[in-house]
């Protein structure tokens, strides 16, 4: 697979058609076995069209599985090539009706064996494997093998120096690490698909973390409406949510309804809990286990409540003061320091800032240039040149590479020095491209200006004003390059870029 920065995945479809007219191939559906577990020989249990297998190494068995025959040759995974510059091709990858299939007999098959033997299967990282039974079948596979889970969906490709400061955060109460123990387990829950699990998990640290120990409904309810940090995070879910959720389901219409009492709609969260963790066999409105993706929306909304109260937590601990004094320390007396040299230029050839920044890590990220830049823009509205800077440009201080560049457009070269907002363009648009998980992606938004005309030093703002929205959308969001146009206007007002050899 090249291009792989382009390359789009859909799967896994779900569609089990058995058709013995056409072509056919075998699906495997194999599951990692977590624990050790030693077998002195292996070979498949036939039983129909499905064979049961084990996989081991040096008779430890490292994963066990199902296979399918006779599947139809249409359930291979497809190559789309792209239709145009726009849409990226794709790989759509079939079999998902199968890997339900192979989950219920897994179950079936662990159950039975766990009187004797107990093994640990990771179910939420299956692996599909296509097997081709001819020669003609082979080239109609273009991919063998798919993960059922991508392994880079709870990737946020942290600076080994937020990691390393976590290590010297001071001993935290034992009731926070069991509570975020439930999120977690809430987190992994939801990639998998697992969504009532998710729900139950994460709501589990709501309940571990403010309800005194207190189960019951009303109880729940009041104290989680008399907690400030639960409260002031729901809401925020709210404004965020709102526009995607509100009318996807119908386990969150008082949640959403803009007339509600806040105490209603947190008893509404706290009832869904309460219908998805007891299952009664003899409630007809009882949840199937088969159809997660019916609480797919609840699910989301509970992490985004209870994300937004650990990311607090997490930024607190990590840059706070004696933190970062503590992580700074450890890294110069080791010897794990950079250091990165800032130039700045003013109009007139006035006397410019000559900056040198040091960061304890051996990675330049675009999450260090950007920290840069902040440093700087700072230095210069202290030393008072804000006014009149029009560039910045940070190299690394051993090799010299260039780190990133910050310029104005070439608007500062007016007479003026300034720029006139007209009725035609009275908004600014942000275009900007970030990293994410291996893909490079672009992105766009529009906020309005109230002044009448933009300033050298109104700029700036504004380039540190949309930092700081994307942040406040996406706190792991990498930005590569920036663009600060007004309306419609094909010239950039700002422009920021990382240089080629900030990979990350």
């Amino acid at each position: 697979m090249q291009d792989e920065g382009r390359l789009a995945i859909i799967g896994a479809e779900f569609g089990c058609h058995l058709n013995y007219e056409s072509s056919h191939m075998k699906i495997s559906v194999c599951f990692d076995v977590k624990n050790y577990v030693e077998v002195l020989e292996d070979w498949p249990i036939m039983h129909g069209d499905m064979s049961f297998f084990l996989e081991r190494k040096d008779n430890v068995v490292k994963s066990v599985g199902i296979t399918f025959s006779n599947v139809n040759i249409d359930q291979a995974p497809t190559f789309i090539p792209a239709d145009s510059e726009k849409n990226a091709p794709t790989i759509r990858v079939q079999g998902g009706a199968y890997a339900q299939i192979a989950i219920m007999q897994i179950l079936n098959w662990q159950t039975v064996v766990s009187g004797i033997q107990i093994f640990d299967l990771d179910f939420d990282n299956y692996e599909l494997r296509y097997h081709a039974e001819t020669l003609e079948e082979k080239s109609k596979i273009p991919i063998l093998s798919f993960r059922g889970t991508n392994r880079q969906a709870l990737n946020s490709a942290c600076d080994f120096e937020q990691i390393g400061r976590a290590f010297c955060v001071g001993s935290i109460a034992l009731s926070r690490i069991e509570s975020t123990a439930h999120y977690r387990e809430g987190r992994l829950a939801f990639e998998a698909g697992r969504y009532i699990d998710a729900y139950n998990n994460i709501f589990l640290f709501l309940e571990t973390r403010y309800c005194n120990g207190k189960t019951k409904t009303a109880q729940q309810v009041e104290y989680l409406s008399k907690s400030n940090t639960f409260m002031g995070s729901l809401k925020n879910s709210i404004s965020d949510l709102g526009h995607l959720l509100a009318v996807k389901s119908n386990h969150l219409a008082t949640v959403f309804d803009p007339n509600a009492a806040d105490i209603d709609k947190v008893k509404e969260v706290v009832q869904l809990r309460g219908k998805l963790r007891h299952h009664s066999l003899k409630s007809p409105h009882r949840w199937d286990p088969n159809k997660q993706a019916e609480y797919e929306e609840p699910a989301m909304f509970i992490a985004s409540v209870v994300t937004d109260i650990v990311l607090k937590e997490s930024l607190g601990d990590i840059y706070a003061p004696e933190t970062l004094q503590k992580f700074r320390d450890i890294s110069v007396s080791t010897g794990f320091e950079s250091k990165i040299d800032v130039m700045t230029q003013r109009l007139e050839h006035k006397r410019s800032l000559e900056l040198q920044i040091s960061y304890p890590t051996t990675v330049i990220s675009s999450k260090i240039c950007l920290s840069t830049l902040r440093n700087t823009l700072e230095e210069c509205n202290t030393h008072g040149q804000i006014g009149d800077t029009f560039r910045l440009e940070a190299t690394h201080g051993s090799n010299g590479l260039e780190l990133f560049e910050a310029a104005l457009g070439i608007w500062f070269f007016s007479e003026s020095r300034k720029l006139k907002k007209t009725n035609m363009n009275d908004k600014m648009r942000c275009c900007f491209e970030h990293f994410n998980s291996g893909v490079m992606m672009k992105h766009e938004f529009e906020f309005p200006i109230k002044v009448s005309e933009i300033d050298i030093t109104y700029a700036w703002n504004l380039l540190r004003f949309c930092f700081e929205h994307i942040e406040n959308k996406d706190i792991t969001t990498r930005v590569m390059s920036l663009k600060l146009f007004l309306g419609k206007q094909k010239f950039p007002v700002v422009v920021y870029r990382v240089g080629v050899q900030v990979k990350y």
